[in-house]
C-alpha cells in the first residue's frame, strides 16, 4: 500500500466514511464517466482528456465550468450525502464512499478527486491549493458544445 493510500484510508475511517476498494477495472471505469461528464470539452479543444498532466486543469484553464476557492468547498459540502466515488490523479487508488458529510481533503496537497456516484458533480483538490483550487462543477454546465 502506498504511504498516501494508507494515509487516505486513515483519513476515511477518521471521518466516519464507509468504503470499498475499487478493482483496477472499475477504477478504470470511474475514470471514463469522469472525463465523459468533466473532460468533454477539453478533449474538443485541445484533443486530449488531460490538459498539462492534471484532469482539475480543465477547469482551471476554464475549458470546463467551475467554481473555485472558499465558494467550491461551499458548494461541495452543501450537496445532499449520497454514495460518491473517490479517485486519485495518477491511478493508483479509488473507492465506492457514503458518508454523512463530504469530506475535505485539502490537507493532504494532492490531486483527489470526489465525484457523485452518477456523475451529477465533482470536487477537485488541487496541490496547488490554496493559490489554485479546489474545484467543484456540476455535470449539466459541462456538456460538449
Amino acid at each position: 500500500m502506498t504511504p498516501i493510500k494508507e494515509q487516505i484510508e486513515d483519513f476515511l475511517r477518521q471521518e466516519e466514511v464507509k468504503f470499498e476498494p475499487h478493482s483496477q477495472s472499475a477504477r478504470e471505469h470511474v475514470e471514463e464517466r469522469w472525463r465523459l461528464a468533466f473532460a468533454q470539452n477539453v478533449k474538443k479543444t485541445t484533443g486530449a482528456w488531460v490538459h498539462k498532466r492534471f484532469r482539475w486543469h480543465g477547469f482551471s484553464f476554464e475549458f470546463q465550468k467551475a467554481i473555485t476557492g472558499a465558494a467550491a468547498l461551499n458548494a461541495y459540502r452543501s450537496q445532499w450525502a449520497a454514495p460518491y466515488v473517490l479517485f486519485d490523479e495518477e491511478g493508483h487508488w479509488s473507492y465506492d464512499c457514503t458518508s454523512g458529510n463530504y469530506p475535505d481533503f485539502t490537507s493532504f496537497a494532492a490531486d483527489i478527486y470526489v465525484a457523485h456516484h452518477n456523475m451529477k458533480w465533482t470536487m477537485a483538490f488541487t496541490h496547488e491549493q490554496p493559490d489554485i483550487g479546489p474545484f467543484f462543477a456540476e455535470a449539466t454546465a459541462n456538456r460538449r458544445g
